[in-house]
């Protein structure tokens, strides 16, 4: 078998399954708006919302083990085993918490994982600037600009997915809310706000998962 064929067959559809999943969450959170709708009902579709959503994070957790996989087999970036080791362990510790924290049958114990993802996030945000502060000054880490691009609007992502948890924090306690105390406006308008606050962020995701696609599969010279 060759390796580096499946590990960029499993890279592209981590792609696809980030922009499809994240398209379908997107319109379930499009339907939770939808006032006719008993709040019940609104339960449900939150809980639709919640379960498809599992699957662009899971998706995130292991893009890079399977980018870095493909970049060591091709010589795009000079690391060796034992790192490729470490990268997938973190992504698959990653994908772990992800999983036991956020899929709508999570553990009690397994909610008290946020706070571990949310500290991650910005370590991981700084580990993508420190590679390409590294890559741009020494020119060896990743000495190709698509590479670079790519792992760039990877970083962006991270700093999206760290202004949709802070801006969606009310959401979890008006939704709550919403099942038990019925509708009214003051919680109506602070869903729907709260929804509307973030299409921009979430078509910027879909934005960056069309390009890094293409410039994967391109890898254009500039």
């Amino acid at each position: 078998m060759d390796w580096t064929t499946f590990f960029i067959f499993l890279h592209v559809l981590l792609m696809a399954f980030w922009l499809g999943a994240d398209m379908g969450t997107y319109y379930s959170a499009q339907l939770i708006l939808n006032r006719e709708y008993t709040p019940p009902q609104r339960a449900v579709l939150a809980r639709v919302l919640q379960g498809v959503d599992i699957f662009p994070r899971l998706a995130m957790t292991l893009i890079i083990p399977t980018g870095m996989t493909i970049a060591y087999n091709k010589g795009w970036a000079p690391i060796g085993v034992p790192w490729l080791i470490v990268i997938w362990a973190v992504g698959v510790v990653w994908a772990w918490v992800v999983w036991n924290s956020h899929r709508p049958t999570a553990p009690e114990w397994g909610k008290k994982l946020h706070g571990i993802e949310n500290v991650w996030n910005y370590v991981l945000l700084a580990l993508v600037i420190i590679a390409l502060i590294v890559s741009l000054s020494a020119g060896e880490l990743f000495p190709d600009n698509w590479l670079r691009l790519k792992i760039a609007l990877y970083g962006v992502t991270v700093i999206i997915l760290i202004v949709i948890n802070f801006m969606f924090k009310p959401f979890g306690p008006a939704f709550a809310r919403l099942i038990t105390e019925g509708s009214t406006p003051e919680v109506e308008d602070t869903i729907t706000s709260l929804l509307n606050r973030g299409k921009p962020w979430i078509w910027t995701i879909w934005g960056i998962v069309v390009v890094n696609t293409a410039l994967g599969l391109f890898k254009p010279i500039f």
